[in-house]
């Protein structure tokens, strides 16, 4: 590149962190880690259509930016979902509880920390260069980060949900320009989505990189893996 960012924006899931996140079937096999008897189709089905039906709920509650409303949230939907199954809303606390060992391990069965990540995170904090999350996703981010001990490589970890507008939308990008006080022609926003971090960060006027693991970069703005970033930037 023929300036160096002052700061790289980071997409966190499929860039950072391999997502495989499924609502209802974490639900069923939390049910399940209980020893509960159930129609796990039938579960699955009901679980799917409670949570899109509070989906635009979640929304809301992540706006509040509070953890504890957030377990909330999942706990009551939790109950109501087993109640809806006709089975022990007793049994509530289990399944929360087996869920979150299910999604946060350890071992997670639900994220994985991509093994190029630390490798150039440590080589772009070597040079000075200040680092951003700017990610789809809920308030459980913080949390994420912190489990693969990520939090201290960024200044700031922005999930869409907290903020009110999801990738493409440049008032995310925009927002994330004013926290970390920098102008967009000062920032490089690295991603897998050619729509939501490509497009959308090129039209805030920042510059941007598409992650491509595992395939041949296919031009200026292709990464093929994290490993290659240092030395596109001259590092």
């Amino acid at each position: 590149m023929e300036t160096r960012p002052t700061v790289i924006s980071f997409d966190c899931a499929q860039t950072l962190v391999q997502v495989d996140w499924n609502p209802p079937a974490v639900a069923c096999d939390a049910l399940a880690a209980t020893g509960t008897d159930f129609d796990r189709q039938v579960a699955s089905e009901v679980y799917g259509r409670l949570l899109a039906t509070r989906w635009p709920d979640f929304h809301l509650v992540n706006r509040q930016r509070d953890e504890a409303a957030c377990l909330e949230f999942w706990r009551e939907l939790t109950g109501d979902w087993l109640a809806r199954c006709g089975l022990e809303t007793s049994l509530v606390d289990a399944v929360v509880a087996e869920a979150d060992r299910i999604v946060y391990g350890p071992p997670s069965h639900v994220f994985a920390l991509y093994d190029d990540v630390l490798p150039c995170l440590q080589s772009l904090a070597a040079a000075g260069i200040r680092m951003v999350i700017v990610s789809n996703w809920d308030n459980s981010l913080h949390r994420v980060v912190n489990e693969f001990g990520l939090k201290g490589y960024f200044d700031h970890v922005m999930a869409s949900m907290e903020e009110g507008w999801e990738k493409p939308d440049a008032r995310l990008f925009q927002a994330m320009f004013e926290r970390a006080g920098v102008e967009p022609g000062e920032v490089l926003h690295i991603g897998d989505n050619p729509i939501d971090d490509v497009q959308g960060a090129l039209a805030t006027g920042a510059e941007a990189l598409l992650l491509e693991r595992g395939l041949p970069a296919s031009s200026d703005r292709v990464l093929a893996s994290l490993h290659d970033l240092p030395a596109v930037l001259g590092l």
